[in-house]
């Protein structure tokens, strides 16, 4: 599904990027709210930018479950401060639920799979990467301060559910939610150690790296993981940046993806073990289902219609050139 350049959604897209410079700069839990629902509003028409009946049973989706985690930020936020609130030990759960609905992180994840794989590639881009952005500084700033008791849970509940529920799927756009999810459990457990800074680069490294994947699949019009055949047949370069990018996301030395993830293991090391190894069990399971692409990608059956690639278009040589931020910190992961 190609995605309509038009001012008005230049104007949508400018009203997202604002809100969420918005959020970030909020000092208040009432302006965060206000920010968050001015994002939602202005990125339902980017959702809904090809008309189709799939893209609006996704935007529908996506609105509902957003505005569920605003209406309980909004009431958790306001009772935490009111004198009269009701039980108010659990205000900060239901905050940090309300976060992570909006996030779409274990365990209020059921929306995330089901709109990624209703939505093109150019709108899964901008929810896995700049919608995640301000909900993630939220809970990595603020909500880390409230209970250090279920940071461990979190992380590791993320990273076990992304790697199991990625297992069994087909659909290229459900497998890349669910690896989604299962980098947001190394994005948390950075929060046991009191550096959010730390989360955010995490977050900058996983983006770079999903912005030219998304890119490239886009302009390959792939939706399953059987089709990625074809692209042996077109462009071996447009196959080796895939693979070598799916591999940064796994982790592997001595790619990109491989740092943040060695500073994980090493700063928790002597905190909290366990929670490591079902880190690692986590990104095994991711690094599986990644191979599976990989390898469904290089055994293109020899007989193939070679006329299949005039339902695709050649990707810009700038996103070729992107994919080579996989392999930028190389060096320095080796010294």
């Amino acid at each position: 599904m190609s995605f309509l350049w038009s001012p008005a959604t230049m104007l949508t897209l400018s009203t997202m990027i604002t809100s969420t410079i918005m959020a970030l700069s909020s000092t208040n839990w009432m302006f965060l709210w206000a920010s968050m629902e001015l994002n939602l509003l202005s990125f339902i028409p980017i959702l809904m930018a090809s008309k189709s009946n799939q893209e609006t049973e996704g935007s529908i989706k996506y609105f509902l479950a957003q505005a569920l985690g605003s209406a309980l930020l909004l009431t958790s936020s306001i009772m935490m401060w009111s004198p009269y609130s009701i039980l108010p030990s659990l205000m900060p759960i239901i905050l940090m639920t309300a976060i992570l609905l909006k996030l779409g992180s274990a365990p209020c994840h059921f929306w995330y799979p089901s709109v990624m794989s209703s939505i093109s590639w150019i709108s899964c881009t901008i929810l896995s990467s700049w919608q995640k952005l301000a909900p993630l500084a939220v809970l990595v700033f603020f909500t880390s301060q409230l209970s250090k008791s279920i940071i461990p849970l979190m992380a590791g509940l993320n990273a076990l559910l992304g790697g199991i529920m990625g297992m069994n799927q087909s659909q290229l756009r459900t497998i890349m939610a669910y690896s989604s999810i299962g980098h947001l459990g190394w994005m948390m457990s950075f929060m046991l150690l009191d550096k959010p800074m730390m989360s955010m680069l995490y977050f900058s490294i996983y983006c770079s790296l999903i912005i030219p994947l998304f890119m490239l699949m886009n302009s390959l019009n792939l939706t399953t993981s059987k089709q990625l055949s074809k692209i042996t047949m077109m462009s071996p370069t447009m196959q080796l940046s895939i693979s070598i990018l799916l591999i940064s996301l796994a982790g592997l030395p001595p790619l990109t993806g491989f740092m943040p993830k060695m500073l994980a293991i090493m700063m928790l090391a002597k905190l909290n073990a366990p929670l490591i190894i079902i880190l690692i069990i986590g990104s095994l399971m991711n690094l599986f289902f990644y191979l599976n692409i990989i390898i469904n990608m290089m055994m293109s059956t020899q007989n193939m219609n070679t006329n299949s690639t005039k339902y695709t278009k050649n990707p810009s040589m700038v996103l070729l050139l992107s994919s080579v931020t996989s392999m930028g910190l190389a060096p320095m992961i080796m010294m």
